[in-house]
């Protein structure tokens, strides 16, 4: 009896240290934390309202914390977000608000939703995310910002999961507010039947797969000029 006793007073701190949803996306970011650089193959299709753009293939370079770029067949554009600007916005945990706001199922897999608010608002206002909290990854987020409205990014894990980099991302924009990078808006224009330049409403989604990762190997700096 008072080893069991003993094994449940030892097993709620853990239990709880577990739920705590800073503990969460803490553990996440150590994971995505490993990663100081990498190079891979993108390939990207656009499903934009009332807009036609060819799929674009090319590489994507990253380099941690922040720096991140896509280039393609002559073009090379830096997005006003890089697709991990939510995690690097969770590094200082004292940063921000944390609250546990129950779970859900992702693609069939258990995930915890944690909404996240920083303190000193740069450009996420918000944050909500669904961590898959037995492999430490985020599956899906939804960032609130001010400069491109409501962003949602859908993660799908595979080849690169112990580094938190997904095969897969989908990215899901307010057309009204989401602000496309010049080269990328350059040959959305050229390709677009429309030609009014009213924006248009409603959501679009921005599909990357990504291959042939390379991580944590020499990256040339120029590439990011």
């Amino acid at each position: 009896m008072k080893r069991r006793i003993f094994f449940l007073l030892f097993m709620i701190p853990w239990a709880l240290s577990a739920q705590n949803p800073k503990t969460l996306l803490n553990n996440a970011f150590k994971k995505f934390a490993k990663v100081q650089n990498y190079i891979a193959v993108v390939h990207m299709d656009f499903d934009l309202p009332s807009v036609s753009m060819d799929a674009v293939t090319g590489q994507v370079f990253y380099k941690s914390p922040n720096k991140f770029r896509i280039k393609s067949k002559g073009i090379a554009f830096v997005p006003k977000q890089n697709p991990y600007f939510s995690l690097n916005e969770l590094r200082d945990t004292n940063s921000y608000v944390a609250v546990l706001q129950g779970a859900e199922k992702i693609r069939n897999i258990n995930c915890r939703i944690i909404n996240v608010i920083p303190n000193n608002p740069t450009d996420m206002i918000l944050g909500k995310f669904w961590i898959d909290a037995a492999n430490n990854v985020i599956l899906k987020s939804q960032i609130t910002t001010a400069s491109n409205g409501t962003i949602q990014l859908d993660n799908y894990f595979g080849t690169q999961k112990n580094f938190a980099l997904p095969d897969k991302m989908v990215i899901t924009v307010e057309m009204t507010k989401f602000k496309m990078p010049k080269a990328l808006s350059a040959e959305l224009n050229s390709k677009s039947s429309k030609t009014s330049s009213k924006k248009e409403k409603g959501t679009g989604k921005i599909s990357m797969d990504f291959t042939n990762y390379k991580i944590n190997t020499r990256l040339n700096e120029d590439v990011f000029k």
